[in-house]
């Protein structure tokens, strides 16, 4: 995590230059990187994009609101077996409903559906309520 100098905290940056890239939209991403835990689905199966990104954001929203991953197993074979099949369990979390909404919506499964992060910055949990 990163603070700019001379900034509100709100102006916290959180990063990973480990794999990082210079991005060409007009190409699949086509090598499985990334922590077990934060991974997107298409990244395990080879084939990604930039929305992959989105649904790291998911986690990491899930885990701020509730202190656990929604992806979890005692391996990171099991996690990665949780993210494939893409279930999140929002039951008993103490999620408020448009939180759930937003996470569903950074938590959809075919990457071409899912939004872009300019759309996740209109949803009313962003625009209203942050």
């Amino acid at each position: 995590m990163l603070l700019e100098q001379n900034k509100a905290f709100d102006q916290i940056k959180i990063i990973d230059f480990g794999t990082s890239l210079v991005y060409d939209p007009a190409k699949k991403l086509d090598e499985k990187l990334g922590t077990p835990y934060y991974i997107a689905p298409e990244v395990l199966n080879k084939k990604y994009g930039a929305k992959c990104d989105i649904w790291s954001i998911g986690v990491i929203t899930y885990i701020l609101l509730c202190g656990s991953p929604p992806f979890s197993g005692q391996t990171d074979n099991d996690i990665m077996k949780a993210v494939r099949a893409g279930k999140v369990n929002y039951e008993g979390k103490g999620f408020s409903a448009v939180a759930i909404d937003f996470m569903q919506a950074l938590f959809t499964y075919d990457q071409e559906q899912r939004p872009s992060a300019e759309t996740c910055l209109q949803h009313k949990w962003i625009s209203e309520l942050a």
